[in-house]
């Protein structure tokens, strides 16, 4: 078997491709056990990821040499759902003695240690984390943040502040205080409707709906450097073939596209054949060079005039 990974959210069936049982989302690896004309069979209960789809599964060196940094984070938050809760961690392999020399409270180790027996007994995930720690961990080891953050550091040193609807996959997510302005609790949210976040000592780190009350406060990490520029054209967008470039620039134009009627196979960030095809048909009727590439005359009629 070799492994793969999704560079684009994909339908996972039954073994058949009779029905969807579930999906990969984008930086998902998964290992191939088959592949032939009618799509490929992967170890993923197992499923199958249809013909039409199966291109999106590229090889993990192609992912590491397609995504950005941002990218990156999502796949490496993704990963740690079903990881330990523990006060402090941040990715350390929890042990008895470990939680004993975090958790202060005592009833709080008392449920650190259920876990981690639960965790243990069924051969789980022993990695641990808190909220910030879940993050922190990833910022401090690409040395995007110099030192350690609570979820009230990321919010006010780390973040810009943005309303929920800006969210997109990599942003982070915040429990605010009703009474006074600190922010107690953080998760990362995945650009498809879902949080991850280290929930508690009860439950560990899951992926859950983003809609759960209680969110209340919206950031953007200040360290992707321009990957949201939500304003102006960046740089020259064209399909030159596997790695796909891709972005939110990428996106940004897919959804002027999409906007305008134009298919260009959704907005998933990565500039493929189809959103080649859409920017040529837009470009034809826009009265420019039909070249499927989005420079700045093209940006300029598509979404609005570059900075």
């Amino acid at each position: 078997m070799n492994m793969k990974v999704a560079e684009k959210s994909v339908d996972v069936y039954n073994s058949t491709g009779e029905w969807v049982i579930g999906s990969l989302n984008c930086g998902d690896a998964v290992f191939v056990m088959e592949e032939n004309a009618a799509g490929t069979l992967i170890a993923y209960i197992p499923g199958f990821v249809k013909a039409g789809d199966a291109a999106a599964l590229v090889s993990a060196e192609e992912w590491r040499g397609a995504a950005d940094m941002r990218q990156t984070f999502v796949a490496y938050i993704a990963a740690q759902v079903g990881a330990l809760y523990v006060s402090g961690g941040q990715g350390q392999t929890a042990t008895p003695a470990l939680i004993r020399s975090l958790e202060k409270d005592d009833g709080n180790y008392r449920r650190a240690m259920a876990s981690y027996n639960a965790h243990a007994a069924a051969g789980a995930s022993l990695v641990c984390y808190d909220c910030s720690g879940l993050i922190v961990k990833f910022l401090l080891d690409n040395k995007l943040i110099v030192k350690d953050k609570t979820a009230n550091g990321l919010f006010f040193d780390e973040c810009g502040a943005i309303e929920r609807s800006e969210l997109q996959a990599g942003d982070l997510m915040f429990k605010k205080y009703a009474l006074k302005n600190q922010m107690y609790h953080v998760g990362v949210y995945m650009g498809d409707g879902s949080v991850v976040h280290a929930k508690g000592r009860d439950d560990g780190v899951v992926r859950e709906s983003a809609d759960v009350a209680g969110w209340n406060r919206f950031g953007r990490l200040k360290c992707w450097r321009g990957a949201f520029n939500a304003a102006g054209y960046t740089r020259l967008l064209k399909n030159g073939g596997k790695p796909y470039m891709r972005g939110d620039d990428v996106r940004r134009v897919q959804q002027a596209l999409e906007n305008k009627g134009y298919d260009a196979g959704g907005a998933d960030g990565i500039y493929g054949p189809k959103t080649e095809q859409a920017v040529k048909l837009f470009q034809k009727a826009a009265g420019l060079e039909t070249d499927g590439v989005v420079g700045p005359k093209t940006w300029a009629a598509l979404i609005g005039q570059p900075e």
